[in-house]
């Protein structure tokens, strides 16, 4: 007798979690472009500027990040927050989707450089570990992007080049 195949989720449960983690990404992502590597603690409304969204949308959005466990963002209102080691872990992940699709779609399908970073922030949240390796693969496990940012590596780590002859700003 064959196993029993578990049925599948309804769609809308699935695509609401995504547009979370999208939003979830984006800020991880923020807090760690604004913080650097000094790993500085980011104001508020600075956060808000750069994403282009309401101070309060973003309070209320940091105080539920400090709430999750694990906790992926250390705040303190009036301080700002900073990220916490598994935050960092999942900016460093979703920054890493972004540099190697960016080179992907540079180096492999010839897009003008000046597309390929709104294109990328599109696709990043939504390719799969296999899918992001074949990328890898295919490049050859490139250290930078066309704009010269580096790549993070699989284990979240940034490579030896960071801070030396790379364009990162960080």
């Amino acid at each position: 007798m064959k196993p029993k195949m578990p049925t599948a989720t309804k769609a809308t449960p699935r695509r609401h979690a995504r547009v979370q983690s999208e939003s979830v990404d984006n800020y991880l992502k923020a807090i760690y472009t604004l913080s650097g590597d000094e790993r500085l603690r980011v104001g508020s409304s600075l956060l808000a500027e750069h994403l282009s969204i309401a101070p309060a949308s973003v309070t209320n959005m940091l105080q539920r990040l400090a709430g999750e466990r694990p906790t992926l963002v250390e705040y303190q209102r009036s301080r700002g927050v900073t990220l916490s080691a598994t935050g960092r872990r999942r900016a460093l992940e979703i920054v890493r989707h972004h540099r190697l699709i960016e080179t992907f779609l540079f180096e492999v399908l010839n897009y003008p450089i000046d597309e390929i970073h709104d294109e990328a922030e599109k696709l990043e949240h939504f390719i799969s570990e296999r899918f992001e390796a074949r990328i890898a693969e295919v490049l050859g496990n490139p250290t930078s992007d066309p704009h010269g940012h580096c790549i993070p590596t699989l284990d979240g780590k940034l490579p030896p080049t960071h801070g030396k002859s790379c364009n990162c700003g960080l």
